[in-house]
């Protein structure tokens, strides 16, 4: 049975304008995180997992600080802008706001101190690991990867999912003030989006641009929601789903 939508709650649409602002303003914070332990270039010599984090290596000690301090403080900024998206659809679904709203704790509880900051102790950790045993370091890196990093990885998303799952059904059933082909301007597209570039190469830039591909795709979203807000407000006003 479809959910009755009920428009008893007034939407403060400044408001929301600037919580969007805010979070794009941390996305970005995040995304200058990911850009500094993304850019270089891998080592083409290896295979496997080797490869895929060479480039960590000759990143330094300094970079891995303001990564993960960047992370640290820009995902609870992120956050703010998606409690501006949950404020628009909590008018019209209780239910899918409300699976929002869960998917947004999470997110705010398992992204910086969680995922982003063990993410980069799990380089340094590789770093430092094979400067002193080149031979066990994969070993010893993986291992405090499962125990560490892993867990946390499980638990953000499994919030990712329900964040996601929540606004796209909300959108695309017509449970929001947007029209709905807007559930476009969700995360899982723009991270596809910008993972494309992979196809260009072990390049510096597209190492960059590939880790830093889901706060990219955060930033799609609160971007394309603040752009299409006028849209937003025009359909609220004249109760056109």
């Amino acid at each position: 049975m479809k959910e009755a939508i009920s428009y008893k709650e007034e939407i403060d649409w400044s408001r929301v304008s600037l919580l969007m602002k805010i979070g794009i303003t941390g996305a970005i914070i995040i995304l200058a995180g990911d850009l500094l332990m993304g850019w270089g270039v891998r080592d083409v010599s290896l295979s496997g997992i080797e490869r895929l984090v060479s480039q960590y290596l000759s990143i330094s000690d300094r970079r891995m600080f303001w990564s993960s301090f960047l992370g640290l403080i820009g995902v609870p900024i992120a956050a703010i802008g998606h409690l501006g998206v949950y404020k628009l659809l909590k008018p019209y679904s209780k239910k899918y706001a409300r699976l929002y709203a869960i998917g947004m704790l999470g997110f705010l509880t398992f992204g910086g101190s969680g995922v982003h900051v063990s993410s980069v102790a799990a380089a340094f950790f590789y770093k430092y690991m094979t400067a002193a045993s080149p031979s066990s370091a994969l070993e010893a890196s993986i291992k405090f990867s499962l125990y560490f990093p892993l867990p946390l990885y499980i638990a953000l998303l499994a919030f990712w999912v329900l964040i996601v799952y929540a606004h796209i059904k909300a959108i695309s059933k017509g449970f929001s003030p947007y029209p709905r082909w807007c559930w476009v301007f969700s995360m899982p597209v723009g991270t596809l989006l910008v993972s494309l570039v992979s196809f260009f190469g072990n390049y510096s830039i597209v190492n960059a641009l590939m880790l830093g591909a889901f706060s990219l795709g955060n930033v799609w979203e609160l971007g394309g929601h603040l752009l299409m807000l006028g849209k937003a407000k025009e359909n609220y006003e004249n109760k056109i789903l």
